[in-house]
């Protein structure tokens, strides 16, 4: 990792652009957009101004008049950094100790981005790139990607390529594919009253008690739901499976009060073969049935409904792209798909073959308290990138 890439890294990771607040978003892609340009490449910028908030996607274009256009995607939002004093390192400085470089988003994903553009710049250097490239770096992915990638494919950008990698993934495999998401909230209605009194008041937190030990029982219906991608290595199951799980809990506001509402929010994983809206039409009948099993008044509300995908593991570029990475790494990585979403479904609906790689390593705190990047994983990542454009016709 040299000089210019640790200050490239270290100017955006000083940039809080967590994906709540959506601060500091365009000041975040001109560094990205100066740098891009430094390297040698095309930029172009396209805001999708969402909710009154500037949103730039920076999209980096390398083209050597190839007949096939590659797309990177990468993204600058981050997940916010939490409580600050629990750090051991300043969460908006990069701080390198040894291989590692600490920093909220060094990993997930500020490091895949420096290193998509720095493989670009290595490309125009060697003038070696066999194909085209362009490198989409996006805001909203920590929240689904709507209003980044979603809008750079979907949206008046219409990007458009012959094959994609998701510059945000791990080493510990290839993916080609990942879960689908289905976020929601179950909200229990009970009747606000003096603690004093219970017997006049039903109380919101008592009555959500059974209904959630019956909606305990879809995890294992979901559970039992397979598919034929691979899962990751050391995961419980041969093949990715679905999961639900109950992950938030709101109620109540003060000690002498009882509530009147109580809020369980959820997370539903879909495999790749699933429609997203069938899964959510089953979940909404067996909340449907636990209601009439506990006599509970209740209401559920979706949040999120984002497929999964899947890519052919036989498709010509994905065989090509293993076998770059499988070059660089001198390793025979499995093939599986995430348990977590991602951007892909943004490429594959449009019939674009897909696969995913990055620096995200299974132990690097991303998401969590000081958050980690390994500079040999990212030489890793920036090697195969180059690689795979070198060796792909």
């Amino acid at each position: 990792m040299d000089k210019w890439e640790k200050e490239f890294l270290r100017d955006i990771v000083k940039l809080d652009t967590n994906s709540d607040e959506k601060k500091n978003y365009l000041e975040c892609a001109e560094i990205i957009e100066n740098h891009c340009k430094e390297a040698g490449l095309q930029v172009d910028v396209f805001d999708s101004k969402h909710d009154g908030k500037l949103q730039p996607n920076v999209v980096a274009t390398l083209d050597v008049g190839a007949k096939k256009t590659v797309l990177l995607c990468t993204h600058y939002d981050v997940v916010p950094a939490g409580d600050v004093s629990e750090w051991t390192r300043p969460p908006f400085e990069t701080t390198e100790e040894g291989d590692k470089i600490y920093g909220r988003g060094v990993t997930d994903n500020k490091g895949n981005v420096v290193a998509s553009v720095s493989a670009a710049k290595d490309l125009i250097a060697k003038g070696s790139s066999k194909v085209n490239l362009k490198i989409l770096i996006s805001p909203n992915e920590e929240i689904g990607g709507v209003w980044g990638i979603d809008y750079l494919m979907n949206g008046p950008p219409k990007i458009r390529g012959d094959f994609a990698i998701v510059v945000d993934s791990g080493l510990e495999y290839v993916s080609i594919g990942a879960s689908g998401v289905i976020s929601g909230t179950m909200t229990v209605k009970g009747t606000q009253g003096h603690a004093g009194y219970p017997y006049k008041f039903p109380n919101a937190i008592h009555l959500s008690i059974p209904l959630m030990q019956v909606m305990l029982d879809f995890v294992d219906i979901r559970r039992k739901v397979t598919s034929e991608f691979p899962a990751p290595p050391g995961t419980p199951h041969r093949t990715l499976w679905g999961r639900f799980s109950m992950t938030v809990y709101n109620a109540g506001s003060k000690t002498n009060t009882i509530p009147g509402t109580a809020a369980i929010s959820f997370d539903t994983r879909t495999i790749p073969e699933e429609k997203v809206e069938d899964v959510a039409k089953s979940l909404e009948d067996f909340f449907e049935k636990a209601k009439e099993e506990t006599g509970v008044e209740a209401s559920l509300d979706f949040i999120t409904k984002h497929a999964g995908w899947g890519s052919n593991p036989e498709n010509a570029f994905i065989k090509t792209f293993y076998e770059a990475v499988k070059e660089v790494t001198g390793e025979d990585l499995p093939i599986c798909a995430d348990l977590g979403g991602n951007d892909g479904y943004y490429f594959t609906k449009h019939g674009i073959p897909t696969a995913c790689l990055g620096t995200i390593a299974d132990d690097s705190n991303f998401h969590g308290i000081d958050e980690w990047l390994s500079i040999k994983d990212f030489n890793t990542v920036k090697k195969a990138l180059i690689y795979f454009a070198e060796v792909c016709v």
